[in-house]
């Protein structure tokens, strides 16, 4: 749903909001745009792209673990299982999705894989006695190689490895406990944080420690920039709140140049310049820091997705008593024929097809009346994964 405003005019520049910066230690200045309604119709040519044509259920596994990560190309999905007692298995979903056909089998633990956005590889890690294996795993052969080891008690893996937008870089953070102490005891200790972005196209890693800002709290996710030069970064603070930082890699090292309370740890890179994010208020919001804009694309919004080309987006709404999936096409501050494609399910996972013509969906499906923005489903409610293909 667009946003809706008493008042339209062409031009929808609300305000100028003065905020303070942790990362600059000063003011800087945010101006909030929010589009009007002339805006989204003069845009919109009454065109409805995104028509259901055929919704697939998946098949649902009964293996100890199983877990569906995203496309492998343009008609099928790939995921993993475990029967019990057995390895991890790479698995893969054609059409009709009537049967999953196992490739291969790999020695990773089963939670926290990440699809490359080509759908040729899998990143994820493994314990073991000599430290964390970071590991990459080819779905072609099998293959897998190890990016790096984070020794014992020397570095922690705060975050999973998580690709770029283009599959060039894999990025992630480590605590090496290196740095300095708090002088008071009760205050907790700030985390020191490097980024480990490892270089796909050349097989080179490089480390980054971040610069001028004291984290402390959890670290929920870092995803770098398709250049390689700017992370999105996602933590819970100390007093369990949710932020979000975009950083700048310089020499060494990166910084956070703009912080902004966040409702979730769900953000996606538009290009190097602009990013989106959920705010505490169910706003989907777009920031860009070359005009530090902060535009307001959409409201009531749980969770979204944005396809491979950054050109749609899928995204779920609170309706009443009930969770509604909308498909919709990005341009500028609008989102324009924003399509209601399904109803009675809280996604989970959401992932477009690399042709933007499917929508990959798991969730639970919406048995309560009362719905929370992160309503916890009960444990006999199982994900139910399901394709939804246009026309």
């Amino acid at each position: 749903m667009m946003v809706r405003k008493r008042f339209a005019i062409l031009s929808a520049l609300l305000a100028m909001i003065v905020l303070l910066s942790g990362c600059a230690g000063g003011q800087r200045s945010e101006t909030i745009i929010i589009p009007s309604t002339e805006d989204e119709h003069a845009a919109d040519s009454g065109s409805k792209p995104f028509q259901v044509k055929t919704i697939y259920r998946l098949p649902i596994s009964d293996a100890k673990y199983d877990s569906l990560l995203g496309w492998a190309d343009s008609e099928s999905v790939v995921g993993v299982s475990q029967a019990r007692d057995s390895m991890m298995n790479l698995t893969r979903l054609s059409p009709p999705y009537e049967q999953f056909e196992e490739l291969h089998s790999v020695d990773v633990d089963p939670s926290n894989l990440e699809l490359s956005p080509n759908g040729e590889f899998i990143t994820g890690f493994k314990k073991t006695q000599d430290g964390i294996k970071v590991k990459l795993l080819s779905l072609s052969d099998g293959q897998e190689k190890n990016i790096a080891i984070l020794k014992p008690h020397q570095e922690q893996l705060l975050t999973i490895p998580a690709w770029s937008d283009n599959g060039k870089y894999i990025s992630y953070l480590v605590d090496t406990g290196t740095g300095d102490t708090d002088t008071e005891k009760s205050a907790p200790k700030a985390l020191v944080i490097q980024m480990a972005v490892y270089d796909t196209f050349t097989g080179q890693a490089k480390l980054y420690r971040l610069k001028g800002f004291p984290m402390k709290g959890s670290v929920t996710s870092a995803k770098i920039s398709d250049d390689g030069q700017s992370v999105l970064i996602v933590w819970t603070n100390n007093e369990r709140t949710v932020n979000i930082g975009m950083g700048a890699i310089n020499g060494d090292g990166f910084q956070i140049q703009y912080e902004h309370q966040a409702g979730s740890d769900q953000a996606a890179w538009l290009n190097k310049d602009q990013f989106v994010f959920l705010g505490t208020d169910g706003a989907l919001y777009e920031y860009d820091r070359r005009n530090a804009a902060l535009s307001v694309l959409l409201e009531k919004v749980i969770g979204f997705r944005l396809s491979q080309d950054r050109k749609y987006i899928a995204y779920s709404q609170k309706n009443n008593d009930n969770v509604s999936i909308f498909a919709g096409k990005l341009q500028g501050y609008n989102v324009l024929y924003n399509e209601s494609v399904y109803q009675g399910v809280l996604p989970s996972k959401m992932d477009w097809s690399p042709q933007n013509d499917s929508l990959l969906v798991i969730g639970p499906k919406i048995y309560s009346a009362v719905i929370q923005t992160s309503p916890e489903p009960s444990p006999d409610t199982h994900n139910q994964p399901f394709i939804i293909k246009f026309q």
